[in-house]
């Protein structure tokens, strides 16, 4: 840590179109994952589920859009993409992967479901995560963060119904076994 903290812009050549409700998330120590928001485009704002990857190591850092492909199972049923989203959260876990969760989408979408991508991969896909109990309520607005390196906290949010949650809900990636030294 410098002695004076300085806030600086980082120049790139180019640079996705503008957005908020938008997550960012870290993987590979230096490497920044940006998901999802609500992007203009021309005159329109629309939700996205693009996703774009930055290294802050290289010399010149630049923005890409990462191509990401729907992890397709047995028979294909697992073939999925997030649909475009705002004020979702995202989470990094200690591995590099980023879990997806909530936000604001059109359409009917099942509204609990947990996407996975790991953005390291040659060519990353989307997967979805099932995972058994009571999920939190489908919101946005809500906050996320992993505690111990495998367990994800989710609090609040917004339905649409209720203007905001106070639940906090965790889900626990490894069982205590696993997890112990």
């Amino acid at each position: 840590m410098t002695d004076k903290p300085t806030w600086k812009e980082i120049p790139t050549s180019w640079a996705p179109p503008s957005r908020l409700g938008h997550s960012l998330s870290v993987y590979g120590r230096t490497k920044i994952l940006m998901f999802g928001g609500l992007a203009k485009s021309g005159n329109l704002r629309l939700r996205s589920g693009e996703a774009y990857t930055i290294d802050l190591e290289d010399e010149k850092p630049q923005w890409r859009q990462l191509e990401c492909g729907a992890f397709t199972g047995i028979g294909g049923q697992n073939a999925v993409v997030p649909p475009p989203r705002l004020d979702h959260v995202a989470v990094s876990m200690p591995c590099g992967r980023i879990i997806i969760f909530g936000g604001s989408i059109a359409g009917l979408y099942s509204p609990s479901q947990l996407f996975l991508l790991d953005p390291s991969e040659e060519k990353p896909s989307w997967r979805i995560i099932n995972v058994p109990g009571r999920p939190p309520k489908f919101a946005w607005g809500h906050s996320i963060c992993v505690v111990g390196g495998t367990r994800v906290l989710v609090l609040g949010g917004h339905t649409g119904e209720e203007w905001s949650l106070n639940e906090l809900h965790e889900l626990c990636l490894a069982s205590k076994q696993d997890s112990d030294p």
